[in-house]
């Protein structure tokens, strides 16, 4: 995965040979940004807070539709994840945060379901939107797929 959070490119533009040497000795720099994140990246632990929340079938329905990519027009889509998180007993621990680019940022989880670790690692990704990280709805809905559910939004 390639970490692009605080590169930059450097050109330099040198002037013409008919310039002065003192003229030579300036030159022109511009530095282009490569893609930064649009809003600071939280840590694993901001997001395992998070987790925890939004796997809890007592946090009220409006912070969970806050915290999901399109789950302002398909508020069951939140209820269906809770209710998928709870049957599988998920439990999701965010080991690393990783910004790719294009407003996603990718955290990197263990699983278990049911009690048993989920082998390899899992690769969650969010979008920045409306001044915050919300969990995408393409892997929501993948998610729920896996479980045999689906929502309005996926289809």
């Amino acid at each position: 995965m390639a970490v692009l959070v605080g590169a930059g490119l450097l050109l330099t533009t040198a002037c013409n040979d008919s310039t002065p040497s003192a003229a030579k000795s300036a030159t022109t720099t511009t530095t282009l940004a490569a893609d930064q994140p649009p809003i600071p990246l939280p840590g694993p632990g901001d997001l395992n807070a998070g987790v925890m929340i939004a796997l809890d079938p007592n946090t009220p329905r409006a912070v969970k539709i806050a915290a999901i990519q399109g789950a302002d027009t398909d508020p069951d889509l939140v209820d269906k994840l809770t209710q998928a998180g709870g049957a599988n007993k998920l439990t999701m621990t965010v080991t690393s945060v990783e910004y790719q680019g294009n407003g996603v940022m990718q955290a990197t989880a263990n699983l278990t379901l049911n009690g048993k670790p989920v082998e390899g690692q899992a690769y969650v990704p969010f979008v920045a939107e409306g001044g915050r990280w919300k969990l995408q709805k393409a892997w929501a809905c993948q998610m729920l797929a896996n479980t045999q559910l689906t929502s309005t939004s996926c289809n």
